[in-house]
């Protein structure tokens, strides 16, 4: 089965979560446990405890290694960004390894790299990630 890691804005949470069961109905596995997190979308970091924080983070690099893919959801570079942990998250995804799939536009110059594969939407990474458990 094929493996998936969502990466996106915490405060897209929602969104994410809706898109991960359109995954799972097609057949792929999404291993983002921060999906799952207690906490609400518009939860600011110091509402929770370093610990909580940290056994989250450690729980995302996990995810990240149990994945096939990496699928990182873009924001335009024009739109300011407060936390930053996706991007974090896409340079671990790279420095292991992982296959990348950007949904959306080309955010940062890592997205440019000749070995990351973009879509511009949730509609076209599933159809994409769906090719992709056959190979």
């Amino acid at each position: 089965m094929l493996k998936i890691y969502l990466a996106a804005r915490y405060s897209e949470k929602e969104d994410i979560s809706a898109q991960a069961l359109l995954f799972r109905a097609n057949g792929i596995e999404v291993t983002s446990t921060w999906l799952e997190e207690r906490h609400h979308p518009d939860t600011q970091m110091s509402e929770v405890s370093r610990d909580d924080l940290t056994c989250y983070a450690k729980s995302d690099i996990d995810d990240i290694l149990r994945a096939d893919w990496f699928v990182f959801h873009s924001v335009e570079p024009t739109i300011p960004t407060v936390r930053g942990g996706r991007h974090v998250e896409f340079g671990y995804a790279l420095a292991m390894s992982k296959h990348i799939l950007v949904v959306g536009p080309e955010e940062n110059i890592f997205h440019h790299l000749p070995t990351i594969k973009h879509v511009n939407d949730w509609e076209s990474a599933l159809n994409f990630l769906v090719n992709q458990k056959g190979e």
